[in-house]
């Protein structure tokens, strides 16, 4: 019989073979380099759909900013809305609103005025994306447009564009309309190596976090509720 002690008893425990150590690391270094060389292109979605309706998000760099321009004029859309509110960067004092920015950007380019419309947003400290797309929303339900839209493609930043599809389609689910979705060409790194330049890797990993974070954790309001319009005042929120 095996003896015990007063404070200590004796138990046995399975460990891992040297094989099993050396076949778990290799899965874990497979794991991660799939990871690494595929996450850049999971974020940047390109998944266009059928539209008479281009949306661009106006805080956009110039130089996404002429891909969008592009894009419309391949696009046959017959109508161009940017979106954005009064964020600081790479804003200037010259317009209220990033989506105003845009629009006058993209006009410049030899967009046709009467093509464009200016769907600013609101001031907000979060889900300014999903706000933006409620924004969109409003417009195309309150104007004479809305009976004629067959689809609308969102232009978006690289690694941002999965998320933003996302937030749009949450905002529309009330809505018969396909959400496509269009994502810019990186300026600041590649898709392929995003990892081997500063501005990529805390790209690609803010990105990750907050598509984590709208699956996860996003909390769909009530259509209009104040809830869902709550960068507006509340006795200013649209009925």
């Amino acid at each position: 019989m095996q003896k015990q002690g007063r404070f200590f008893r004796r138990r046995y425990m399975l460990v891992p073979t040297l094989w099993t150590v050396i076949i778990t690391i290799l899965l874990l270094l497979t794991i991660t380099v799939f990871f690494v060389n595929n996450v850049a292109f999971f974020l940047a979605k390109q998944e266009p759909v059928k539209a008479n309706i281009l949306v661009v998000e106006g805080w956009l760099e110039p130089a996404a900013l002429s891909q969008a321009y592009a894009e419309y004029k391949t696009g046959h859309y017959d109508l161009v809305i940017t979106t954005g509110g009064p964020e600081a960067r790479n804003f200037t004092d010259q317009f209220d609103s990033y989506a105003e920015q845009a629009a006058y950007q993209l006009a410049l380019l030899g967009l046709d005025e009467n093509k464009l419309q200016v769907v600013a947003t609101p001031a907000s400290a979060q889900d300014r994306t999903y706000l933006s797309a409620v924004m969109v929303r409003k417009f195309i339900e309150s104007s004479i447009v809305g009976d004629e839209v067959k689809g609308i493609n969102v232009f978006s930043a690289d690694v941002h564009s999965r998320r933003t599809q996302f937030l749009y389609q949450q905002a529309f689910n009330v809505l018969p309309i396909p959400i496509g979705i269009i994502s810019a060409e990186p300026e600041d790194f590649t898709l392929e190596n995003w990892w081997q330049t500063s501005a990529g890797a805390k790209t690609v990993l803010v990105e990750l976090i907050g598509w984590i974070y709208a699956h996860c954790c996003f909390d769909l309001p009530v259509r209009n509720s104040y809830q869902e319009m709550w960068g507006l005042p509340r006795d200013e929120t649209i009925k």
